[in-house]
């Protein structure tokens, strides 16, 4: 199945890359790029690199500062690294994987704190699109998805205050389940069961709750900002509501597992974000020589954090392949002594 999905998800990307590509003459196109402002591109690698120490102390927060925010830097590092070379979104597991073996913290506790990064994340997101509404002519498509995951953060949300209000009764809703199985599966369901609620729990702490939607902001407004860099790299005029409806078309977009870093959706979405809302200020030719230049920003430093996370951690990029490959992160058998 993941084979079939790993090709649906290239298939799907080549053809977005042509779609972008189709109409753009190759010489106006190497034209655009020579004549860009270099010392843009220089700042907008600052910008990435703040973007990503940023997400780092979210991630750190949302771990309750169990594990070191050089632990979850480089952590983050290695799954950009891998989200950039594998289909299918494999820097999520490779990341969980890595931090759990460096911080000696149980794989489901930073699965949890992972996947409320991602819930943060788009709500960020769509809180960014309907500031975005009084500023421009958003798109119908756009604003339907805003909606659409607006409404899944606000039962995500949800979920987790009935989950920590009710905890005890959820734990003894598992302790009666787990006496119907077998002794070796009811402790295994019952461990992941409380590293869940662990990793959960930090959504009772004010405190916390606060750290991790500053941080949060940061990452976006830093993300944001780097787009902005090489807007102003290609234009003087440039303004932070194009570059901002940039992050979030792209952020939409990729959502769903494509190919290796997403290549050819992000291009053919981010040069339509440009054009269709900003028709007067970019042509095909002009916004895919900046959406080309961001995502090769992004990968220059994301890969080179990605290669020096796995050289700190003592991991190599096959085995830590073939670990997340072969075994889930939340497959029952696992065993984190084993990382």
């Amino acid at each position: 199945m993941k084979y079939l999905l790993s090709f649906a998800g290239i298939g799907a990307s080549a053809l977005c890359f042509w779609l972008a590509i189709r109409h753009v003459p190759f010489d106006q196109l190497a034209a655009t790029l020579s004549g860009a402002r270099y010392s843009w591109f220089l700042l907008a690698l600052f910008f990435q690199l703040l973007a990503v120490i940023a997400r780092a102390k979210l991630w750190a927060a949302l771990l309750g500062y169990k594990a070191r925010t050089n632990d979850t830097f480089w952590s983050e590092g290695i799954g950009y690294l891998f989200t950039n070379i594998l289909p299918l979104r494999m820097g999520d597991p490779a990341r969980i994987f890595a931090l759990s073996r460096r911080s000696k913290l149980p794989i489901v506790q930073v699965a949890a704190s992972a996947c409320m990064e991602r819930v943060f994340d788009v709500g960020m997101i769509t809180l960014a699109l309907l500031a975005l509404i009084p500023c421009m002519n958003v798109p119908t498509q756009a604003k339907r998805a805003g909606e659409i995951f607006g409404l899944l953060v606000v039962l995500v949300f949800f979920s987790l205050i009935l989950l920590l209000r009710f905890r005890s009764r959820g734990e003894r809703l598992v302790l009666s389940l787990s006496k119907r199985l077998p002794t070796s599966l009811a402790e295994r369901l019952l461990t992941y069961s409380r590293h869940l609620l662990d990793g959960i729990a930090v959504f009772g702490n004010g405190r916390i709750v606060l750290c991790a939607i500053f941080w949060s902001w940061w990452t976006w407004a830093l993300t944001v900002g780097m787009y902005w860099c090489v807007l102003k790299g290609f234009r003087a005029d440039a303004t932070l509501v194009e570059a901002t409806f940039m992050v979030v078309a792209i952020c939409l977009a990729v959502t769903i597992p494509s190919s290796p870093g997403a290549l050819g959706v992000v291009q053919w979405v981010g040069q339509q974000a440009l054009v269709l809302p900003f028709g007067a200020k970019y042509d095909l030719t002009s916004a895919l020589a900046i959406i080309l230049t961001v995502h090769l920003e992004y990968y220059i430093v994301t890969c080179l954090l990605g290669v020096a996370g796995l050289s700190i951690f003592g991991l190599s990029f096959r085995s830590l392949r073939f670990r997340i490959q072969e075994e889930p992160p939340l497959l029952p058998n696992l065993s984190e002594s084993e990382l």
